[in-house]
């Protein structure tokens, strides 16, 4: 049996499938600092937890900066009974966030993620006879939502790097007038 197993994960790891959670993030992103927007996300400390493992040094001074810029929570109805009382709340949660590399003066520059947004969403059923379960529920699947983003960053992070604008020329472009035409009149033909 083992010897079927073997090969089977030889190939598989060789055609680029990967386990879920497993993130390999670049070299460059070796030392990074970690900035809170509401100073108080959620998010925050799950993040750190898991760059940390993933061999990232966390510095306050490093040049590159992950900056979380919101985070927010959502709960609405999904479907009510025939009295009118909610059955099912659909929770959400999304945060946002860009990775960016100070310049020599300390302020953030180049550009290696534009600011992004990730929103999940799970369904609640809501059992009027069991609040407390319920509560629990819901705070156990906003944790869940939460790991998620985590692991949806690491993913981004892993396909970072600097953004390039092609809108804009590297040098300014002289102006080069083109040579015009002598105009001809409008003559209407009867």
């Amino acid at each position: 049996m083992r010897l079927f197993i073997v090969p089977i994960l030889i190939l598989l790891t060789s055609c680029g499938i990967h386990l879920r959670g497993s993130v390999q993030l670049p070299p460059e992103l070796d030392d990074m600092a970690v900035q809170d927007a509401d100073g108080a996300t959620d998010l925050l400390p799950e993040l750190k937890s898991r760059l940390k493992t993933k061999g990232i040094n966390l510095d306050a001074a490093a040049d590159l900066v992950l900056q979380l810029r919101a985070e927010q929570y959502g709960k609405r109805v999904l479907s009510v009974d025939s009295s009118g009382r909610a059955q099912e709340y659909g929770l959400s949660y999304s945060v946002r966030f860009s990775l960016k590399k100070r310049d020599v003066a300390g302020k953030e520059s180049v550009v290696w993620l534009n600011e992004q947004t990730i929103t999940l969403t799970r369904d609640l059923r809501f059992d009027s006879g069991a609040v407390l379960g319920t509560e629990n529920e819901q705070s156990q699947l906003r944790k869940e939502m939460r790991r998620d983003a985590v692991l949806q960053i690491l993913q981004r992070l892993q396909k970072a790097k600097p953004v390039v604008s092609e809108s804009l020329p590297s040098k300014p472009v002289p102006f080069k007038p083109t040579p015009s035409k002598p105009m001809s009149p409008n003559v209407d033909k009867q």
